[in-house]
């Protein structure tokens, strides 16, 4: 238990950059992006009253209004006709558009940080330093896996809420300011909390279901001597050629497509190609766990990481 513990800190420490500086760069466009928006929307509401009182003061009132419908960010929330369910509904949908570009940085680092994890432990030869030490192939392997998947989206999840509660103290006091409705019951129905949890169970079951895709990752960086991005990209295309030419099916390119997609994050219900795309959430996400896709997964997953060890046991340097 120590060794996983001296293990995992030392996958967290080497790749802080990306599991943690990554989200905080994504809050840090965020809420640049925001500020944007509210000193162009605040520019434009001057200029345009400025305009109306000087040309037209019969027309002052409804020059602003209109102003104010296309440009101030309050528009969105303009919610005092709705009913709490409308406004439940929207404000899903702030949350699961807010954590969108966070969860596709994480991806993105995370299937660099495993394709590169056991790859650079050869290069640099340090992987016969940590064979010398009292630690087991197979540990070092599952801390890399351990590190990417499911401690590093802790700090995903932090951010992610951050910039909810940012957002929503600046949508309060734009609702605040030109009252359009009651700031209590905007944040009654905001669901954040509700968020944080399917957020956190999202990423614990999304790191089961795309296992097949990280253990390959794992398998490619531990296995092949030189660039091992090439090597997971066209890798699988071979198989999937067979099978479509040979047999006519595509079971392999459809298994891949299923597990490389966000099935465990909450996501809101929508139309996707004249297709209705249901939402996900704690129901949809503890559903997962008793898919035959999710036991075939991992049943794969488990094949690929033995792999994965296996090389990482047999190949020492490039």
């Amino acid at each position: 238990m120590q060794a996983m513990a001296a293990l995992l800190q030392r996958e967290w420490r080497e790749h802080l950059f990306g599991f943690a500086w990554g989200p905080v760069a994504v809050l840090g466009v965020l809420v640049l992006i925001t500020c944007l928006g509210l000193a162009i929307a605040g520019f434009g509401t001057t200029t345009i009253r400025y305009s109306s009182e000087v040309n037209d003061g019969a027309n002052h009132s409804r020059e602003e209004e209109i102003f104010d419908s296309l440009f101030s960010l309050s528009r969105f929330v303009d919610y005092g006709n709705w009913s709490d369910a409308e406004l439940s509904e929207t404000m899903e949908r702030f949350r699961v558009n807010v954590a969108r570009p966070f969860q596709y940085v994480y991806i993105v680092v995370a299937i660099f940080v495993l394709l590169g994890a056991l790859h650079e432990d050869r290069r640099d030869r340090s992987v016969l330093f940590w064979k010398s030490m009292p630690v087991t192939d197979t540990e070092s392997v599952l801390s890399k896996l351990i590190a990417a998947v499911w401690i590093a989206p802790v700090a995903v999840i932090a951010t992610i809420f951050t910039a909810q509660v940012l957002l929503m103290i600046t949508i309060s006091g734009l609702v605040w300011a030109q009252d359009l409705g009651s700031v209590g019951r905007l944040w009654w129905n905001s669901g954040l909390l509700i968020g944080v949890v399917e957020l956190t169970i999202g990423y614990l079951i999304q790191g089961l279901w795309a296992l097949p895709l990280y253990a390959w990752l794992l398998a490619v960086s531990a296995a092949v001597p030189r660039v091992p991005f090439v090597w997971a990209l066209l890798a699988p295309l071979v198989p999937m050629t067979i099978e479509r030419v040979v047999f006519g099916s595509q079971v392999i390119r459809t298994f891949v497509h299923t597990h490389t997609q966000f099935a465990a994050l909450p996501k809101v219900a929508g139309i996707d190609d004249d297709v209705v795309v249901p939402g996900v959430g704690l129901a949809e996400q503890f559903g997962l766990l008793v898919t035959g896709q999710m036991w075939l997964g991992l049943a794969i997953g488990a094949l690929l990481l033995w792999a994965a060890v296996y090389f990482r046991n047999r190949n020492n340097d490039l």
